[in-house]
């Protein structure tokens, strides 16, 4: 789940807040011995220190390890602003979880500054200090209450923003990968163009200012827009192109798979499930969670016959040997949630 700060317009400080649970306890300790820790990667020289309400020695982790449930939560949070201190915005965003929630949270963090941006991973055990089962992560709580707390901890913690970094924050909004504010003056402006034929780009748009010509040339760069020849502030949209940009918000990988397709092309790419259709085809790509780049586990489907290809959430981390299986792929209502169930009628249909 995305939980984007979206406040570019306000004097309050941004805060990027995504959450993703499990329900797998082998998960959990994967999560907390490899992945906090960075043990497994090579090119982090010095690995992070994990800590909770203080910092958390060998024997903290164990002690935590003794009550690890199945369920568990995975936070990462990352201010806009550098300068925050990300243990301090992580401790201080656990306490006031717990003041409004009434739970006593069982938890483990890391900072990670091994990217551009330094970012905290929060882990929350499904059971807390107190026995009780941590169900508080839903809704408007997800949704709205913890993002919010995020960016109010963050303004106290560095001040309001200035109107320089506001106009910062702007002049980064072109180039935002997710739908934003800019794609709702764009969609404003949009029109049919009785001299455009190409069903792929049905609608057209005239830039109006710098700042939309500067959307639009990003669009044209990830291959949602397509610039008229004859014209060079005129763009032509790809069909369901703003649904598509709501789809790169949700899942980070949903770009990088139009662009890695094998028998089809970007436009022909959609989201399974968002129709009653089944996807029949290859499974050309898997895509898995790391964490850092991506929170998707996925796969893609392509039917290089029909000219189709679909882009496959999945919950658990995609088998390797589904890679160059022949499949039909279809929902099934597991535990009141909608879940892809893959039948497989040939495998290594292409080489790996």
């Amino acid at each position: 789940y995305g939980l984007c700060g979206g406040g570019f317009f306000t004097r309050q400080q941004n805060c990027v807040l995504k959450m993703r649970y499990g329900t797998e306890l082998s998960k959990h300790i994967r999560f907390l011995e490899e992945y906090l820790t960075q043990e497994k990667k090579n090119e982090v020289i010095e690995k992070p220190k994990l800590f909770s309400e203080e910092d958390a020695d060998d024997a903290f982790v164990e002690n935590y390890k003794k009550d690890m449930d199945s369920k568990h939560f995975k936070f990462i949070i990352s201010p806009e602003n550098p300068e925050v201190d990300c243990k301090a915005l992580t401790k201080t965003l656990v306490k006031r979880l717990e003041k409004i929630t009434g739970f006593t949270f069982s938890w483990l963090a890391a900072v990670h500054t091994n990217t551009n941006h330094p970012h905290a991973h929060l882990l929350i055990n499904g059971i807390d200090k107190n026995g009780k089962k941590v169900d508080c992560f839903r809704g408007n709580m997800l949704k709205h209450t913890i993002r919010e707390m995020a960016r109010q901890i963050c303004t106290e913690m560095k001040g309001e923003r200035t109107a320089e970094e506001i106009e910062a924050a702007k002049r980064k909004l072109p180039e935002a990968n997710r739908y934003c504010a800019l794609d709702k003056e764009i969609e404003h402006y949009s029109f049919l163009r009785s001299s455009n034929n190409n069903p792929d780009y049905p609608v057209s748009v005239r830039s109006q200012n710098d700042v939309m010509y500067k959307r639009l040339c990003h669009l044209e760069k990830i291959g949602l827009v397509k610039r008229e020849e004859s014209e060079t502030n005129i763009f032509n949209l790809e069909k369901g192109w703003s649904e598509k940009l709501h789809s790169a918000g949700r899942y980070s990988s949903y770009l990088k798979a139009r662009n890695e397709l094998l028998f089809t092309h970007g436009v022909d790419l959609k989201i399974f499930g968002n129709d009653n259709e089944a996807a029949r085809g290859i499974i050309t790509k898997l895509y898995k969670m790391n964490y850092e780049e991506s929170w998707d586990n996925a796969v893609v489907v392509e039917n290089k016959e029909n000219g189709k290809a679909w882009f496959v959430p999945v919950y658990n981390e995609p088998n390797d040997k589904l890679l160059g299986a022949e499949v039909s792929c279809s929902k099934s209502d597991k535990g009141g949630k909608m879940r892809p169930v893959f039948s497989v009628s040939k495998w290594n249909v292409i080489e790996k």
